[in-house]
């Protein structure tokens, strides 16, 4: 039955959905103060974060927001890594590729709790990347919860 249907894409994702929901802040990004925002989240304690890559296949992945470093690659141009300490987490964000960050709090689709997230935008104006603060049901740690929203305030109008 299902291979008689074809796949269609029509149901958004939630990375998506969430998206589209109301923006508290837009920042045009440019790779100095990219680097300025992920040295501030990095310092600010986030902490859990849900990391969310959307392409043709779906990554999801649970770590601390930790230490950012930066590398020059030829093809790639500056590339931020987030990484665990035992590197058995690694997020390779290439600045030339962000166009527009976005810090959304939104209501969860499932149930009444508020939800964090910070989105990295492409020059085609498709989520390359979503931070969302990591908690079961909103059950988030009160200190992530404040530095995300410290962080938003900051970058209010633009970065």
């Amino acid at each position: 039955m299902l291979a008689s249907r074809p796949f269609t894409n029509a149901r958004p994702l939630r990375a998506s959905r969430a998206a589209a929901r109301p923006v508290v802040v837009r920042a045009q990004a440019t790779a100095t103060s990219l680097r300025q925002l992920l040295d501030d989240a990095s310092a600010a304690g986030l902490g859990k974060t849900r990391f969310i890559v959307i392409g043709d296949a779906i990554l999801e992945s649970v770590n601390d927001w930790g230490a950012v470093r930066y590398n020059e690659t030829p093809s790639r141009g500056l590339l931020a890594t987030i990484a665990s300490e035992d590197k058995s987490f690694e997020c390779h964000i290439p600045l030339s590729k962000v166009k527009e960050i976005k810090f959304a709090k939104s209501k969860a689709k499932a149930g009444d709790y508020d939800v964090y997230a910070t989105r990295f935008f492409g020059e085609d104006g498709k989520v390359m990347l979503s931070c969302v603060l990591h908690g079961s049901a909103g059950q988030y740690d009160p200190k992530a919860v404040a530095a995300w929203n410290s962080l938003a305030q900051k970058y209010g109008e633009s970065v």
